[in-house]
């Protein structure tokens, strides 16, 4: 759901302009897209449409650990998915930690870090994709994978996206795991919390 869309009367009718243009009975999953604005309005609008069974499960993106602590306590329905930047140098392990606690799904929004010439570059991450005859992409989606997070890297190519879902025919072993946390810088390329992301946005 855009931001746009957040006031009450205003979800409602989004969640079913939604369905009408998806030609769906209902939704799988259906996710307010910025925690900023009249989130608590929208909130309610998916917990309503939820009962109503428009919707299996509802969710939210880019909340970080404060974002999360400020909006989730007041929900009746915990969300299900927070969907986030997510990536080695990304590792969100507090919010991982917050989210595990209530048994929700962190997913993962820029698994391979938006293509960053410095994350392709590592020469840990290198090394493995000779060692495993792999690329780096692969070796980074084999790491992601075990850590429990719903990872969906994005291509329009036929080829990348083939070669992204061939990773499950070797794993890393736990000191490669290990070596590979040791690149999380714990910032990412989008943070929700900045001064001034809310008033953009919301403008």
């Amino acid at each position: 759901m855009w931001l746009q869309d957040y006031a009450y009367e205003d979800a409602k009718k989004a969640i079913d302009t939604s369905l009408n243009n998806l030609g769906l009975d209902y939704i799988d999953l259906y996710l307010l897209h910025q925690p900023y604005g009249k989130v608590d309005e929208a909130w309610r609008a998916l917990e309503e449409a939820q009962k109503a069974g428009k919707i299996r499960s509802i969710g939210v993106s880019n909340m970080s650990p404060k974002l999360w602590k400020k909006w989730v306590p007041n929900f009746n329905v915990t969300p299900a998915v927070n969907q986030v930047e997510f990536n080695p140098y990304f590792q969100q392990q507090e919010l991982r930690d917050i989210l595990a606690d209530s048994h929700v799904a962190l997913e993962a929004w820029a698994p391979l870090g938006e293509g960053n010439k410095d994350l392709f570059a590592e020469p840990v991450l290198n090394d493995l994709a000779k060692k495993y005859n792999k690329n780096v992409g692969q070796i980074i989606l084999r790491y992601e994978h075990p850590l429990g997070v719903i990872v969906f890297p994005k291509s329009v190519h036929e080829a990348r996206i083939k070669s992204n879902a061939e990773i499950f025919d070797f794993e890393l072993t736990s000191d490669e795991m290990d070596a590979l946390r040791k690149l999380d810088k714990g910032k990412g390329m989008h943070d929700p919390d900045a001064p001034g992301v809310a008033d953009a946005l919301l403008n």
